[in-house]
């Protein structure tokens, strides 16, 4: 007896693996002793129990869905404990049982309830009749899992035979039934399941760790569809696209790796925004909506001379930093550019786009000013006549400045006709200077 009890612990002890007879583990064997109880002296009274000491019960069982399994199992004990009795007593039952693992969690517990048909022989010194009888029997037990290919078993049947003893056994019921106690370890085998994930170990790609029949047993912490590991963000939701990982922006940049998780950019940014494309990112962008150089920190130069445009008040013409980014051409420089025309004239030719060009200089140097053209006519002809001619002129002049790009709101015009001449017009060379357009600052 201390033999096999010795032997039934080390097997408990080094046995490995999973947990408990289910769909993984279908098949269990369970190998014991028995205990056979005629209770002539009352139940449970060691008078009446005969106890194999030995390897005396042997069950085949296969689980077949929803916490049932159908049971096949033998036992062999040697009657003695009855006067007059010294048979070899052996059963055989089929039967079902019920475990409660698929109705409540009892952790490594579990208990059973089992009933079957059964075969007893073997009872000849204690029966007047045949020694072999066929039974119904119901019974209860718990088992112990230690893992989920091992449990100690522990059970208790109450056997009814279909025919009765003689007197010489003397139960309330005439001898007719009778306990038997069983013991032992049980096996559980089959496909197993490790991890107790419900999917097999054969067709589970992470067998050691519980994971979802959808991912081939694999876990799947942060429930985006995508096993942890192949997953670069395990523990929070995100794209396949991404290998797992989230992208807040939409950007395409997964937010571990993004600079600017909240708001889309471009990769060469490491996802922050570049809303002009002049590859700064607007966060670093003096001038996030005009494209620029690094130079300007973001900020366009359009005449080159290293002023941002808008620290500049000359953008279009390069100047100096010491004069605002403006060309050095003062306003006084307008008294010396006077426009003459031809003898009732107001087209503007070529000399006349000529000094114009550099009136333009001046006008871009000092954007903030306002200029007056006046023009003025000669004393040929009516007043009638020069007045409007006067104002023909101021106007031609206008137009082309407004046509190079001038602001017409800078721009006034005047007409002076032939009262305010520059010179004489007693003489031809006089008459010619007369003929004219000046430029007056009005601010």
């Amino acid at each position: 007896m201390k033999n096999y009890i010795f032997t039934m612990f080390m097997v408990a002890v080094f046995s490995s693996a999973l947990y408990a007879q289910n769909e993984s583990n279908p098949w269990g064997i369970t190998v014991g002793t028995n205990t056979v109880d005629l209770y002539q002296t009352g139940i449970f009274a060691k008078e009446d129990l005969s106890i194999s000491p030995n390897f005396s019960y042997l069950e085949i069982s296969r689980y077949i869905g929803s916490g049932f399994s159908v049971d096949l199992a033998g036992t062999i004990n040697n009657i003695d404990r009855i006067s007059g009795a010294d048979d070899l007593y052996y059963g055989l039952d089929l039967g079902t049982s019920l475990t409660s693992r698929e109705v409540i969690d009892l952790g490594n517990f579990e208990s059973i309830l089992r009933t079957g048909l059964g075969y007893v022989g073997g009872l000849s010194g204690i029966s007047s009749e045949s020694e072999d009888f066929f039974t119904v029997y119901a019974g209860a037990g718990i088992n112990y899992w230690f893992n989920d290919a091992l449990a100690l078993s522990v059970k208790t049947t109450y056997k009814m035979y279909t025919r009765e003893f003689d007197g010489l056994i003397s139960n309330d019921d005439g001898g007719r039934h009778h306990f038997q106690h069983l013991a032992g370890l049980t096996f559980a085998f089959g496909d197993g399941d490790k991890d107790r994930d419900g999917v097999k170990d054969s067709v589970d790609e992470c067998p050691e760790v519980p994971g979802l029949e959808s991912l081939n047993g694999c876990p799947d912490d942060d429930g985006d569809g995508i096993k942890n590991s192949d997953d670069d963000c395990p523990m929070t939701a995100g794209l396949a696209a991404l290998n797992g990982c989230p992208d807040a922006d939409g950007d395409g940049i997964k937010d571990t790796d993004d600079d600017c998780p909240k708001e889309a950019g471009v990769a060469a940014l490491n996802g922050c925004p570049d809303a002009d494309g002049d590859g700064i990112k607007d966060a670093d962008d003096a001038c996030p909506n005009a494209a620029g150089s690094k130079a300007m920190n973001g900020c366009p130069d359009a005449d080159g001379d290293g002023l941002a445009d808008k620290d500049d008040k000359c953008p279009a013409v390069a100047g100096p930093a010491s004069n605002n980014g403006c060309p050095e051409y003062p306003l006084s420089m307008l008294v010396d550019y006077d426009i003459n025309f031809d003898l009732e004239k107001y087209n503007i030719d070529a000399t006349d786009v000529q000094r114009l060009s550099t009136v333009i200089k001046v006008l871009l140097a000092n954007s903030d000013a306002n200029i007056s053209i006046e023009g003025h006519a000669d004393n040929t002809g009516e007043e009638s006549f020069n007045n409007p001619l006067s104002n023909n002129r101021a106007s031609s002049i206008k137009d082309y400045l407004v046509n190079v790009g001038i602001d017409a709101g800078r721009l006034s015009t005047k007409a002076f006709g032939e009262s305010m001449p520059k010179a004489s017009n007693d003489t031809e060379e006089g008459r010619a200077i007369n003929r004219r357009v000046e430029f007056k600052v009005v601010n």
